[in-house]
């Protein structure tokens, strides 16, 4: 399964929504529009390890303060997606799939 790109008007409206209103919203935004429950933005380095900026388990997703970017807030939503899809990818194809949604999310908009 491939977790398509929304429309443009709906990433400008997140980007618009990340701006305004904050992370937490812009992803309960995306969450909706995907027609999956809602991710949970926490920002806590302490649960990110071996060095990472962010990490997705169980609908939360952990960041670290330099972590929380929309591109990286973007990565973990894919993830997100992808478990409540239960998509089952080897982890590292996973890993690419993320970091081309989120770059292609942010420069096609």
């Amino acid at each position: 399964m491939r977790i398509r790109l929304p429309s443009k008007r709906v990433r400008e409206r997140f980007i618009l929504i990340y701006e305004l209103k904050g992370c937490q919203e812009a992803v309960n935004y995306l969450t909706k529009h995907y027609g999956v429950r809602p991710m949970r933005i926490i920002l806590k380095g302490r649960k990110v390890g071996n060095g990472d900026i962010a990490v997705y388990f169980q609908n939360r997703a952990y960041f670290t303060k330099r972590g929380l970017t929309k591109g990286t807030v973007l990565h973990e939503l894919y993830h997100h997606i992808a478990y409540i899809n239960d998509v089952d990818i080897p982890e590292r194809t996973e890993e690419k799939a993320a970091n081309r949604f989120a770059r292609d999310f942010l420069v096609k908009c």
